[in-house]
C-alpha cells in the first residue's frame, strides 16, 4: 500500500534522507497532481452546463484550496456560481433550485445536500466521474477574492507554498481542521501573518495602497496583483517550519488578534468598543455603526481576523476543547523543534500522535438534563485540563527520549 492511497496514514511514510528531501517525497505524494488539478476542470463543466438548464448563461467560478495551490488529496472543490442578473433571486432559493436540477442528472452528481440556513447558503454535491465532492455556493464572490489573495502571496516566494501545504498536511493528519474544527482558511491566514511577521509577505494593508477600492459585501476586496516585495528573508524551510510552531505556542492569544490585514497582532481591548479601534479600520467603524455588520467576535479562544472583512473572525465558531487541542498540538510542535535533530522533526510531528481529545460535530450541545453546580463544573473541567496537560506532558517525554536514539 503506498502513501498516496491513504495519505493520512502516516505509518506509511517513507521519510529517508534529509529534510528536503523527505519535503520533496511529501508534497510529491500528498498535493493534488497537475493531472488531477486539470481533471476538476471536468467537475467545473459538468457543473456549468448542467446549471445552465435552470439559468441560462450562469458561470461557475472555482475558487478555495484547488485556485490557491493548497489542494491535497483529501480535498473537496468549491465554487461560486454567478447569476445574470436578469434571473436573480434570494440565495436560499438558488440552492433548492440547484439541488432539484442536480438530482435529473444521477449520472453524474449524486449525495446532494442542501443547506439553506447558513451564512452562505451551500448546496454539497459528489461527481461521479471525478470522484470528488464539491460544495456549490451563489450568494457572494468574496470566496473568490480571498483564493485570489492567498495565491497571489503564496506564490511570492519559493518557500511561502511549501510551508503552507505541510502545515495544512500536519493539521490533516492530526484532525485539527475540517468541518466542526479549525477552518483550513483560518489556519492559512496564521501562516500568512506569521510570514508576515518575517517581513517574507507585505500586509494586505500595503497592498491596498493606492489601488481603487473593490466593494464586496461592504468591504474593500482589492490588492495590487503587480506585487513589488522583495524578501530580505533567507531563512530554510526547516526554520521557517519550527518557526511557525515556535511563534504560535508563544503567542498570546488570549490579549492579542491575529490581523494578515494590517500585518501586526492587535489587541483584544482595542476591539471591544468601537472608539478604541485603531485608526486604519475606517470601514470597519462605518459598517459596524451602520448596522452592515456586527462587531468582531473577541471572545473567541482564537482570534484570526479576515484580511478583508473585518467584522470576521475566522475562528470564532470553534469550540474551546478543540482551539486547545490545537494549541497543544503547537506547543508538542514547539518541544520537538527545539529538541529534535533536523531530519527527525517531520516524522516526530507527523508519524508520532499526542492522544488530546476534542470534541466532534454537535455533540458539545447535547443538553444534560442533570445539569452539575457551578463548583463541580469547574472542579471537573480543572480535572479534566489537569490531566489533559500532564498526559501531553508524558507522551512529550517519550518521544523526546525516543528521538535522542
Amino acid at each position: 500500500m503506498e502513501l498516496e492511497d491513504d495519505i493520512l496514514d502516516t505509518s506509511l511514510l517513507k521519510l529517508d534522507g534529509d529534510f528536503n528531501a523527505q519535503v520533496d517525497y511529501i508534497l510529491r505524494n500528498v498535493r493534488l497532481s497537475r493531472a488531477e488539478v486539470e481533471n476538476l476542470r471536468w467537475l467545473f463543466s459538468d457543473l456549468e452546463q448542467t446549471l445552465q438548464r435552470a439559468w441560462p448563461g450562469c458561470l461557475v467560478m472555482p475558487f478555495g484550496s484547488i485556485v490557491t495551490g493548497l489542494g491535497i488529496k483529501t480535498s473537496d472543490a468549491d465554487c461560486y456560481v454567478s447569476i445574470p442578473n436578469h434571473l436573480q433571486v434570494p440565495g436560499d432559493k438558488y440552492v433548492m433550485q440547484a439541488k432539484y436540477t442536480l438530482m435529473k442528472y444521477s449520472s453524474n452528481f449524486r449525495e446532494l445536500f442542501a443547506i439553506t440556513e447558513a451564512k452562505v447558503p451551500i448546496v454539497k454535491c459528489y461527481h461521479v466521474p471525478t470522484n470528488c465532492h464539491c460544495d456549490v455556493s451563489f450568494t457572494s464572490i468574496s470566496g473568490i477574492r480571498n483564493s485570489q489573495l492567498i495565491s497571489l502571496l503564496l506564490h511570492t516566494d519559493t518557500k511561502t507554498l511549501p510551508l503552507a501545504v505541510l502545515i495544512k498536511y500536519w493539521s490533516k493528519v492530526h484532525d485539527l481542521t475540517g468541518t466542526n474544527k479549525l477552518p483550513n482558511y483560518t489556519l492559512t491566514m496564521m501562516v500568512i501573518f506569521y510570514l508576515q511577521q518575517l517581513k517574507v509577505l507585505p500586509s494586505v494593508i500595503q497592498l491596498q495602497t493606492n489601488k481603487e477600492t473593490i466593494m464586496v459585501d461592504g468591504w474593500n476586496t482589492s490588492f495590487n496583483w503587480d506585487l513589488n516585495f522583495e524578501s530580505t528573508n533567507n531563512m530554510s524551510l526547516y526554520k521557517l517550519l519550527g518557526g511557525f510552531f515556535e511563534y504560535y505556542n508563544n503567542f498570546d492569544f488570549k490579549q492579542n488578534i491575529v490581523s494578515p490585514y494590517l500585518g501586526t497582532p492587535l489587541s483584544v481591548e482595542s476591539f471591544k468598543e468601537i472608539r478604541t479601534v485603531p485608526k486604519q479600520f475606517v470601514l470597519y467603524k462605518q459598517n459596524v455603526i451602520n448596522g452592515v455588520c456586527k462587531p468582531f467576535n473577541i471572545k473567541a479562544t482564537i482570534c484570526i481576523q479576515d484580511p478583508f472583512d473585518h467584522s470576521r473572525n475566522t475562528s470564532g465558531g470553534v469550540y474551546r476543547r478543540m482551539a486547545d487541542s490545537f494549541l497543544s498540538q503547537l506547543k508538542y510542535a514547539a518541544v520537538v523543534y527545539k529538541e529534535c535533530s533536523e531530519n527527525k522533526f517531520l516524522e516526530a510531528i507527523l508519524v508520532k500522535k499526542l492522544n488530546i481529545s476534542h470534541p466532534i460535530g454537535n455533540n458539545m450541545n447535547t443538553v444534560n438534563m442533570k445539569r452539575p453546580s457551578k463548583i463541580r463544573k469547574r472542579n471537573k473541567k480543572n480535572k479534566h485540563v489537569h490531566n489533559n496537560l500532564q498526559s501531553v506532558y508524558i507522551e512529550m517525554n517519550k518521544i523526546m527520549k525516543n528521538n535522542r536514539r
